[in-house]
């Protein structure tokens, strides 16, 4: 059982994943954890879908007494550690808490997979808690064609395609099991789950390896320089590349480009002193070495594994 803060009142359902809650006298944002619903209007790469109406209106019932007013619930993270902790680490780029919710002792994360109404959404990483129960949730919804898993739902309206998103998050899953057992135990920080000690490095103008996603890329360029923003809202990185159109630089650019961003691998190791720049951390990037798909620290100190880890000229 992960950390959990129970009897929190409902004041909003968004859609079919996010809903608001009053928590410590403040409105909260809840993004619900490994669930992905459709949408109920066009946003980013997500279109509107008939499945994300739906699942919004089942989601509006579902928080709904027999008496018409908003329910009360029970939220839980994704491990153990403190309130406060959690309060702090478990959520999105937007700023939302991440998380499973609970009714009456059902868990509605993992309703809404086994009723189809959402993917077992693992972009960011296996539920700790529920891997087996969601994976066992998801085939049942898809073995009876159920919502998202039956053609006939969308047919009057636009749809996700899953069979290309559902093998790019499993790589992403992938790579962050990797992060977890061996990155995380050799030192590695996570930009959203290690913030503070990240920004203590940069006071003190450390180097370290830090785990973090560039699957937006390039985000500004200032001149000639290229600026990649990495993190949450709260919890953000600078990579920065000085002169990233010099022919000494641009091998920087096109890796992440072709590697990282979109469809990519999206995670990274990057390696290098981090300073503060307008109170936020930066890290300076002017070496193909300070990036690697595996955790470097692992690498170093394994005296039985010959694979190589850091990524070079000659790896594909």
């Amino acid at each position: 059982m992960g950390t959990r803060i129970k009897n929190l009142q409902v004041t909003k359902v968004v859609d079919g994943d996010t809903i608001k809650v009053l928590l410590n006298d403040k409105r909260e944002f809840l993004r619900l954890d490994c669930v992905d619903t459709e949408e109920i209007l066009n946003h980013d790469s997500k279109p509107r879908t008939n499945a994300g109406i739906a699942a919004a209106e089942m989601a509006q019932q579902y928080f709904t007494n027999e008496h018409g007013f908003l329910t009360k619930i029970d939220i839980e993270f994704d491990d153990n550690e403190p309130v406060e902790v959690c309060l702090e680490k478990y959520r999105d780029h937007h700023g939302r808490l991440i998380c499973c919710v609970h009714k009456y002792g059902e868990n509605f994360n993992l309703k809404l997979i086994k009723e189809g109404w959402s993917p077992y959404f693992i972009k960011y990483g296996n539920s700790r808690l529920y891997h087996q129960e969601m994976m066992e949730a998801e085939a049942d919804a898809q073995s009876h064609n159920r919502i998202i898993w039956n053609r006939q739902t969308n047919e009057s309206s636009a749809f996700r395609n899953y069979t290309i998103l559902m093998p790019w998050w499993s790589l992403r899953a992938s790579i962050v099991d990797d992060f977890r057992r061996y990155g995380q135990p050799n030192g590695v920080l996570s930009v959203r789950l290690d913030y503070p000690q990240i920004l203590l490095a940069a006071m003190q103008q450390q180097k370290i390896t830090i785990f973090c996603d560039l699957q937006e890329g390039i985000t500004k360029w200032i001149g000639n320089s290229a600026i990649i923003h990495t993190g949450t809202k709260d919890h953000s990185l600078k990579l920065w590349i000085p002169e990233a159109t010099d022919e000494k630089y641009a091998p920087l650019v096109y890796l992440i480009n072709k590697r990282y961003t979109g469809l990519g691998r999206g995670y990274v190791y990057v390696t290098g002193q981090v300073t503060m720049y307008r109170d936020k951390p930066e890290i300076t990037l002017t070496s193909l070495q300070q990036l690697s798909d595996f955790c470097p620290i692992f690498q170093s100190t394994s005296s039985t594994n010959s694979q190589t880890f850091i990524y070079n000229k000659t790896q594909t």
